[in-house]
């Protein structure tokens, strides 16, 4: 299978992003973090754009933080950044001081901009489960789908120190590592993922549902969705791609996500809740398209989620799950951007 840390944009001959980040939540439950290290070489353009960014999400007071650094590199710089292959073996140097550091043990880093400073140095602890969203190799090399999507791992623990915008943590975080490219970000879209569930601490979700622009924007498809849900020990695949477009969507908006999903042995209610953004911390950001364009991404680590196994031959509950810790994304094409950065407003 391909490799879930080989870098993506070298071996690309046009336009492409990509993004290769952590997610994590402390063991009180107060607060999680995003870390990204994002890549964007635009249409004809030879120059690639390196960018990271580190946002802290605070459960208590229903804030966010964002601060991130970015800088443009010559083809040559980036051959040197890339030359190992493989993200967990990368580091860039800022020109304004910042600098990040991946390893396959360790994450290191600081962002120190006129936006404000983080800080993080933190020991990791690898699960190496990985989750191939997708059902077949193929579909990882070919152009459509234009987004590609791996969980790196599932289950990965973080031993350390953050700081962002005045606000440290210490001590152990539950998360995950994933990694995306592609030479578009979706028209619309929902993204769910979640590790940390009451009933069942092994359990595992990763999913989602998008909307695809087709003949330059003119038509837009229907819903495609695919998921994948781990508990009591086995994976439940809803991900062949002949099915994508039959997986119900009962709702997708900014903070919401409400699917159900369906195989041949089994179904999958889903049912995702951000609540409201005065309540729960949300984070807004400017993500740019190869070709130029630019969406607002909506995130929060702290949505509420409910998610039922059925049985499909005798309509039988398998598995009822529940969290306050599910991470989920919504891209929403009537959401523009209100300035040139990257973060933007809730």
């Amino acid at each position: 299978m391909i490799d879930p840390v080989a870098f993506a944009l070298p071996a690309a001959r046009g336009g492409l992003y990509e993004s290769f980040y952590f997610r994590g939540t402390s063991q009180d439950g107060r607060h999680a973090f995003w870390l990204k290290h994002n890549l964007l070489r635009r249409n004809g353009h030879k120059t690639i754009t390196v960018e990271n960014a580190f946002i802290i999400f605070d459960r208590v007071s229903g804030e966010s933080e964002v601060i991130y650094d970015k800088e443009d590199m010559t083809p040559a710089a980036f051959a040197t950044f890339s030359r190992s292959g493989h993200w967990e073996q990368a580091s860039v140097n800022f020109a304004s001081g910042s600098f990040f550091s991946i390893s396959r043990e360790a994450l290191r880093g600081k962002l120190h901009t006129s936006r404000g400073t983080a800080q993080w140095e933190l020991a990791l602890e690898r699960s190496d489960e990985v989750l191939y969203h997708f059902p077949n190799e193929r579909l990882y090399h070919l152009p459509w789908p234009k987004k590609k999507i791996i969980t790196r791992d599932c289950f990965l623990t973080f031993r350390g120190r953050i700081t962002c915008a005045g606000i440290t943590v210490d001590g152990e975080f539950l998360g995950m590592n994933g990694h995306n490219w592609g030479t578009e970000h979706a028209y619309e879209y929902a993204y769910a993922d979640c590790n940390r569930f009451a009933e069942d601490p092994g359990a595992y979700f990763d999913g989602f549902s998008v909307k695809i622009a087709l003949a330059r924007g003119l038509v837009k498809s229907p819903f495609l969705s695919m998921s994948s849900l781990k508990t009591q020990g086995r994976w439940h695949h809803f991900n062949a791609l002949t099915a994508s477009w039959k997986q119900r969507v009962e709702a997708l908006d900014d903070y919401r996500w409400i699917a159900t999903f369906t195989n041949a042995s089994h179904r999958l209610e889903v049912s995702i809740d951000g609540q409201n953004p005065r309540i729960e911390p949300w984070v807004a950001l400017h993500y740019d398209h190869p070709g130029g364009a630019r969406s607002v991404v909506k995130n929060t680590k702290f949505a509420t989620a409910r998610l039922q196994l059925f049985s499909v031959p005798d309509n039988r509950l398998v598995q009822e799950l529940s969290s306050e810790f599910f991470e989920l994304e919504t891209l929403l094409p009537g959401n523009m951007p209100s300035g040139k950065g990257y973060a933007g407003i809730p």
